[in-house]
């Protein structure tokens, strides 16, 4: 089968791909990374444009995040040591991977780089909304990666809004992209897990990439095999979720439940978690 992935460059879902190449070997593989601006805008662009929709608190916890993680990675980075710990980028030239980076995955140059490798199917985990002609390029779909579980958690990161809503579970959801609407398309797969006390979010998306990334393999067997039977969402169920309002995280708080943990990153990192 051939995949093509569209992925954002983050260490705490960068196992994914080397991850779902170990589980299929049999699969060829190339990547268009998609940096988290918004489409064909760049860095300062977007933040201008995204920015004053944020909180004060989200900024500034966001930016924390950034650098702790950045820095307890850099030397697991500089040595490439560990999958979970290399760029997009070298995971792709170690690997001898057709690679693209794309501020616009519906650019002429993406749409050109997708057509030329002709994929089977296409897995999604980035931010951007993907529209025809691309939906109808690969024959057997595209799955996107939602780190949720839907239809309860819908919109824009449903594993933070999990933890300050007191949902008991998160979990992520494998549905295919059908058309623009955001996180609609039909569920091929999903998996839970338990929100323990004093989960930190960072750590929890984390949790529900790793989950995604087991059940992924099957999700492509099956949709090579034709067996499986995708369920359709009730739109009337769920909500969608926007940035989070300093409101949210009150009720975050209030559950326990921290942006980030050194701790809880640091086990993640080596294993533990």
């Amino acid at each position: 089968m051939r995949v093509l992935y569209l992925l954002s460059d983050y260490p705490l879902h960068n196992s994914l791909l080397p991850d779902t190449m170990v589980a299929r070997p049999e699969d060829q593989v190339a990547v268009i990374k998609i940096p988290l601006v918004l489409k064909g805008k760049g860095r300062r662009d977007t933040a201008e444009r995204i920015l004053p929709q944020l909180s004060r608190r989200f900024v500034v916890g966001k930016l924390l995040e950034f650098v702790v993680l950045m820095t307890i990675t850099l030397l697991p980075k500089l040595t490439g040591r560990g999958p979970s710990f290399m760029r997009l980028r070298r995971i792709c030239k170690r690997a001898r991977i057709p690679f693209l980076r794309s501020e616009n995955v519906m650019s002429p140059a993406s749409l050109e780089f997708i057509t030329g490798f002709a994929p089977d199917v296409i897995i999604s985990l980035c931010h951007q909304i993907l529209k025809e002609p691309l939906i109808s390029i690969p024959p057997l779909g595209i799955v996107n990666i939602h780190p949720g579980i839907l239809p309860d958690f819908k919109g824009i990161q449903p594993y933070f809004w999990e933890l300050s809503e007191g949902a008991s579970h998160s979990g992520a959801t494998l549905h295919l992209i059908e058309d623009e609407g955001i996180d609609t398309g039909r569920i091929l797969a999903r998996t839970r897990h338990k929100n323990t006390p004093g989960l930190s979010v960072q750590v929890n998306y984390a949790l529900t990439i790793r989950a995604a990334t087991k059940i992924l393999p099957e999700v492509l067997e099956g949709l090579a095999q034709g067996t499986l039977a995708p369920e359709q969402q009730n739109p009337a169920l769920g909500n969608y979720y926007r940035w989070p309002d300093s409101a949210a995280f009150d009720r975050l708080q209030e559950k326990g439940h921290p942006l980030i943990s050194l701790p809880q990153l640091t086990r993640f990192l080596l294993g533990r978690i």
